[in-house]
């Protein structure tokens, strides 16, 4: 696509446009029955004092034949380009292979992502799901565009929770599983609403932690070992693969360093007993210590974003955490910024909406909910009940619902942008003929049976595609690259699976008029245009390998 591109720079060029500019702001149009690329010539008009129109029609009149460009039209301030078919095709599938849509764009540039981030002692929920699979879809497409990336899951393992289980476990018993730590929780949780005594006793327990205590740091160290064993076994399941394990114990001695640093240096002071950071009216004052002397999470929060900064020099760090938490972000990264760090504006908070069950919040109790592993469980049963009806003499069932129940639950929330609340719905998400994880894998899965049918692929002349299907397909094929780079400078990963579900239905719209008309099928008699076919049938193939991979998705081959 980049040759075609500058072609289209050099044209504009020719009118008197900034080259670089006009490169930048070539896209597709919206209307893609009437041009392949599209430039639009509103931004030049005070720099060359001419009407968007004019500039649009002294670019089409610089144009000439170059082998690339087949056609340029001025419609009304846009220039309306359309391609070489043959040109265009040939460069498009000769591009897909086993690394498509890979860049350079971030060589030399670390990525830090935080993202999962439970509290040990409670079993992952579902309502974990959401930043793990958007943390981990983040991390893949940024590796795929060249950058270093740090994924880290950052334990919420320090606090008044953890007071609250001790007060628990003093009462009840020291557990032995994350479902007996999670029980004892819910029910100290409880008793501590009802009685003051043992809240001051909860807090007491988290003080004590802090300082080190023999008894709290057992209990704290055995709790951390079953949770992080438990978690591994959820993540793994859906491809979760964090880097560095860190939590926020660790950062206890330089929280505090930072509380005395900022009081000495006066970037901080005492207000009610407690320290503060005062940001502005908006973001009022932003609390690091507690009028005890405790530190809190947003203390840990300013020493660990230190700490990353200077264990990986990070181009931008992402928290991917719910809206909920929008503000205490802001606040965050406007602390840093008070403290004097200039890297303060490469954070960013990659927020997402709720998750909603069939239209209302899925309602929980403190320490209760639905764990995340019963609800893949669940998909797994659910789709095994659908392939037993569908294709019940498929070999590896089991293996082959695995995935299409975790493709449905993961791509429920990926399959829109990250803000945008989801409706969680079995019937809907585990649909084979919709925006769901599983209609991917049977795309990708129906491409991969055409080219196991027609023998494979061979050496082939991209010319022969030329049908009007055929060329709607490679110009689909040809925005994959752009995707993942959008998905990166986004930090939004619907744009890869939004371009997926485009390609999907384009490869569908394809093979369906082969099924009405036999000369647009596949696999016909004319072996060089059936070896052409299968050629573009092979990058479908590949793109949506690559995609649903970077997405999490497992990429079935048989369904």
């Amino acid at each position: 696509m980049d040759q075609f591109i500058e072609a289209i720079a050099s044209l504009a060029a020719r009118a008197g446009i900034d080259k670089d500019q006009a490169r930048a702001a070539v896209a597709a149009p919206k209307e893609r029955d009437r041009a392949d690329l599209s430039l639009p010539c509103f931004r030049w008009a005070k720099a060359l004092g001419k009407a968007p129109n004019q500039i649009a029609e002294d670019v089409a009149a610089a144009f000439e034949p170059d082998g690339l460009l087949a056609s340029v039209e001025a419609v009304g301030p846009f220039v309306n380009v359309k391609l070489d078919r043959g040109a265009f095709t040939k460069f498009a599938l000769d591009a897909i292979d086993e690394n498509y849509g890979k860049s350079e764009e971030g060589v030399g540039a670390t990525v830090v992502i935080d993202y999962g981030s439970p509290n040990i002692a409670k079993p992952l929920l579902f309502h974990h799901l959401r930043s793990a699979v958007i943390g981990q879809a983040l991390c893949n497409v940024h590796r795929w565009a060249g950058y270093k990336v740090v994924g880290i899951n950052f334990l919420g393992d320090l606090g008044t929770a953890f007071g609250k289980l001790m007060v628990g476990i003093e009462k009840w018993g020291e557990p032995t599983t994350v479902a007996e730590y999670n029980r004892i929780y819910v029910n100290a949780s409880n008793f501590c609403k009802e009685n003051e005594g043992a809240m001051d006793a909860a807090r007491a327990w988290a003080k004590r932690l802090e300082e080190g205590d023999e008894t709290a740091l057992r209990h704290w160290t055995n709790a951390r070992k079953l949770s992080l064993a438990e978690f591994d076994t959820v993540y793994e399941w859906l491809g979760i693969k964090h880097d560095v394990v860190d939590g926020e114990k660790q950062y206890l001695d330089a929280g505090h360093a930072v509380v005395v640093e900022l009081l000495n240096e006066g970037t901080a002071k005492e207000s009610d007993g407690g320290i503060v950071i005062e940001l502005s009216k908006k973001l009022k004052a932003f609390l690091i210590r507690k009028n005890d002397g405790a530190s809190l999470y947003q203390t840990r929060d300013l020493a660990a974003a230190r700490d990353r900064m200077e264990r990986y020099d990070f181009a931008k760090m992402l928290y991917v955490v719910d809206i909920a938490q929008e503000f205490y972000f802001n606040q965050l990264f406007a602390a840093l910024a008070k403290m004097g760090h200039a890297w303060a504006d490469r954070c960013k908070h990659v927020k997402f909406g709720q998750v909603l069950v069939d239209g209302s919040r899925a309602k929980t109790r403190e320490g209760g909910g639905t764990t995340l592993e019963s609800v893949l469980q669940e998909g797994v049963r659910r789709a095994r009940a659908i392939i037993e009806e569908k294709n019940p003499e498929i070999e590896g069932k089991e293996a082959i619902a695995k995935s299409v129940g975790t493709a449905a639950v993961i791509y429920c929330d990926l399959g829109f942008p990250t803000t945008k609340n989801i409706d969680f719905k079995w019937d809907e998400i585990l649909r084979f003929d919709g925006r769901t994880g599983p209609y991917l894998q049977y795309v990708h899965a129906s491409a991969c049976g055409i080219l196991r049918k027609g023998g494979g692929v061979t050496k082939f002349d991209a010319s022969l595609l030329a049908g009007e299907h055929e060329w709607n397909l490679v110009r689909r094929l040809a925005e994959f690259p752009d995707s993942v780079q959008r998905a990166c400078r986004d930090c939004e990963p619907s744009h890869v699976s939004n371009f997926l579900y485009d390609l999907a239905r384009e490869f569908r719209s394809y093979h369906t008029a082969g099924s009405r008309d036999a000369s647009l099928r596949v696999i016909v008699d004319d072996d060089a245009l059936k070896a052409a076919r299968l050629g573009l049938v092979d990058g479908v193939r590949q793109t949506l390998k690559i995609g649903l991979t970077l997405l999490g998705i497992d990429p079935l081959e048989r369904m």
